[in-house]
């Protein structure tokens, strides 16, 4: 079995923030979940005039989430594998998380795909920071709106947070606005992952390509034994909704047609159905 994260990519987590993880998800898994992301939207990929159906509100993000393609992603052994390793053990429980499909910036669309930079989680909690990842289903680097972020600002967030936001109550840092001489636009390919800490300021680079930027968000971490937690991420899959924070968006189907996602031996296990 291979090593999947080695002494350098820890020593660029520990600095930088994130790392870059290749070839996890083989190429046929990819192709899939593209194809049901681009039906969803409503797109052809050979005809640019498809690319601008979402609701421009979403910046980009595809509220899907149970297709066979994207649980045959999160149940893959070469991503447990990733994740067990990162976390250094092999107890692990998944998220149930959305898409994204980033068209590129167009003159008729000029709200699209512009870019920005924030936090998921509130960076000033004095809580131990845990880890985020995306799939990556195009090829991303400098123009093609993908994965973009400031190690610089991780690297010294503690004294910036002082600098820029000491007492202030109403900083949004979801809406963060962060604009840095230092930000950097990750190169890295399709079936690639992305790890990168919760104190990481990131987001999507504007796409200036002249093809969509697609990719699916999953993360496992170490489990939430409650019942109750069971049950719920239980009645998610069989129901095929969207967990409850993230439903009402435009566009999304409550629930999703069609049966529960096929599970694995250890997709049951990540889902909480089965013990390890």
């Amino acid at each position: 079995m291979p090593v999947w994260i080695q002494d350098r990519d820890r020593r660029h987590f520990a600095t930088e923030g994130y790392m870059v993880i290749g070839n996890v998800i083989p190429a046929n898994l990819v192709e899939n979940a593209i194809q049901d992301i681009t039906a969803f939207v409503g797109a052809d990929l050979a005809d640019g005039r498809t690319w601008y159906n979402t609701p421009p509100a979403l910046d980009g993000v595809v509220p899907l989430h149970h297709p066979q393609s994207l649980w045959d992603i999160r149940q893959l052994p070469n991503l447990y594998h990733v994740f067990s390793e990162f976390h250094g053990h092999g107890k692990l429980m998944l998220d149930i998380n959305r898409c994204m499909f980033r068209p590129p910036i167009h003159p008729l669309h000029p709200t699209r795909s512009q870019g920005d930079i924030h936090w998921d989680a509130d960076p000033r909690a004095k809580v131990e920071p845990t880890v985020q990842a995306v799939v990556l289903l195009t090829p991303i680097g400098p123009g093609r709106g993908g994965f973009q972020c400031v190690p610089e600002v991780y690297r010294n967030l503690d004294a910036w947070l002082a600098e820029n936001h000491e007492g202030d109550f109403d900083f949004d840092f979801r809406h963060a606005g962060l604009i840095h001489p230092n930000t950097i636009e990750v190169e890295a390919n399709a079936g690639d992952i992305i790890l990168w800490s919760t104190r990481l300021p990131h987001g999507s680079a504007r796409n200036q390509s002249d093809q969509p930027r697609m990719a699916m968000f999953v993360t496992l971490q170490p489990p939430n034994d409650s019942p109750k937690h069971r049950e719920y991420m239980e009645e998610l899959w069989l129901s095929k909704r969207a967990p409850e924070c993230w439903r009402g968006l435009p566009s999304q189907l409550d629930p999703e047609p069609g049966p529960p996602a096929q599970l694995t031996e250890l997709g049951k296990k990540l889902l909480g159905l089965r013990p390890w």
